[in-house]
């Protein structure tokens, strides 16, 4: 008897698959595509990329197309009433926003009207200054120098005009000028009190305590008590004088001189100056004296009231006394 050995079950299973027919992979079906339809303008019913602008928000919607310059949401009102289960719809309003271009551009128009109101208007334009503290001068002299009128109070300077004032004006010790909205500037002065007259070559030339000269005006010819004739300017040695301020005419120590010898001389007689012999006056008796300065003036007095006594005396006429020195006096028949 034959026996037969049966193989292992895993050499069937192989057997098997070498001998079964081989099964095709299955396949799902698609949906036939749709086919695309070009233009010269553009392309239809492809999703496109979303593009990226700068500064602009797109949204992409499922067909391609974006939301760009759509019109914007209206707001819906809706009215309850009284009545339950009634409402009253309001007609749509469009939601309008505001750009910082459009700000700056209200922001400008709005600064160039006021700028042509303020230039053009009379409101802001001055008519005349306004000037107190004067004594001498009036007024209108210090409108015709400032001159103002109908000029935009915008383009006044005062320091300008304080400086203008100062030079037409060498009378004025101080000026202060304030520029006053609307339309008002206010003019501020002091005017220097003449002490003495100084007369040289037929011109008359006011002088006050700090030896600063001014003309006289014609509005106010008023002459101060106290008279020099003079045959020459006053020396300013060692005089220091500021680039603004004005240029003194004699120094302060020979204003006080000049007042100091006019209590010695004879009521009534001008004062005398001569830049070599200093000051003097012009004697009664028709002869000039000089006594240089005022130092020693006491003992210069003695010695000049002896020598016109002497002369007196001896019938003598002279044109000039000096007693400049009083230990060396002496006397000119002819100046």
């Amino acid at each position: 008897m034959v026996s037969v050995r049966r193989r292992s079950g895993t050499q069937d299973t192989v057997r098997e698959k070498r001998t079964s027919p081989r099964k095709e992979p299955r396949v799902q079906s698609r949906k036939p595509l749709r086919p695309v339809r070009q233009s010269d303008d553009h392309i239809e019913d492809r999703a496109m990329p979303p593009v990226m602008v700068r500064g602009v928000e797109t949204t992409e919607l499922p067909w391609g197309k974006s939301q760009r310059g759509k019109s914007k949401p209206r707001r819906r009102y809706d009215v309850a009433l009284n009545m339950p289960g009634v409402e009253m719809r309001l007609p749509a309003i469009p939601q309008v926003s505001f750009g910082w271009r459009f700000a700056s551009f209200l922001l400008v128009a709005a600064l160039g009207t006021l700028l042509y109101h303020l230039w053009s208007s009379p409101m802001y334009r001055v008519q005349a200054a306004q000037v107190s503290g004067l004594q001498r001068l009036n007024t209108a002299d210090v409108n015709a120098v400032i001159d103002v009128r109908d000029e935009p109070i915008f383009t006044i300077d005062p320091g300008q005009l304080r400086d203008k004032l100062q030079q037409a004006f060498p009378e004025f010790s101080s000026v202060d000028v304030q520029v006053v909205l609307p339309g008002e500037v206010i003019v501020t002065v002091e005017e220097r009190q003449p002490i003495l007259a100084w007369q040289q070559d037929g011109r008359t030339e006011l002088v006050d305590a700090n030896g600063v000269s001014f003309p006289v005006r014609e509005q106010n010819p008023v002459m101060p008590a106290l008279v020099v004739e003079a045959h020459g300017a006053p020396q300013l040695a060692d005089q220091i004088v500021d680039e603004k301020a004005l240029q003194q005419f004699m120094p302060v120590e020979m204003v006080s001189a000049i007042v100091s010898m006019s209590g010695q001389a004879p009521k009534g007689t001008p004062l005398m100056y001569d830049p070599q012999r200093g000051l003097g006056w012009r004697d009664a008796q028709g002869w000039e004296v000089y006594f240089g300065d005022t130092k020693n003036m006491d003992l210069k007095l003695k010695v000049y009231k002896a020598i016109s006594d002497k002369l007196n005396k001896d019938g003598i006429q002279p044109a000039l006394i000096s007693v400049e020195h009083v230990h060396l006096p002496y006397y000119r028949l002819e100046r």
